[in-house]
């Protein structure tokens, strides 16, 4: 796995947290890596399909495993750029559930990332 592909698993786990990932949210994914990370060299649709047959425990160590390597293969402005969008999908329908927020917490986690000040710099308690 690389890193592009790190970060699409890791967003398409949060966007599974519901249930499904919708083709449009592989769509709005694909744009933000093409944005902000470059060219995808994986076939999206085939890494979504397999993930979204995961359990919740299963999107869990996935989306781990893949925020380690992640991890190890970028800066710290990176993984701020993919941590805000993360919080921007997973409130883009008004709602987080109890499974985004766990997921979530979970990533920035992973990352060393203090949630809570996190949060509080977003505006967020």
């Amino acid at each position: 796995m690389d890193k592009f592909q790190a970060i699409f698993e890791i967003l398409c786990c949060l966007s599974a947290a519901d249930g499904e990932v919708h083709p449009n949210e592989v769509d709005v994914i694909n744009n933000f890596l093409n944005a902000n990370f470059g060219k995808i060299n994986f076939n999206p649709k085939s890494v979504a399909s397999s993930l979204g047959s995961l359990t919740y425990q299963g999107l869990m160590d996935e989306m781990v495993r893949a925020a380690i390597v992640f991890k190890n293969t970028s800066t710290a402005k990176d993984r701020t750029t993919v941590l805000d969008f993360a919080l921007d999908l997973i409130a883009a329908d008004g709602i987080i559930t109890k499974e985004e927020s766990i997921l979530f917490f979970a990533l920035g986690n992973s990352w060393d990332i203090d949630m809570k000040r996190y949060l509080a710099s977003k505006g967020i308690k």
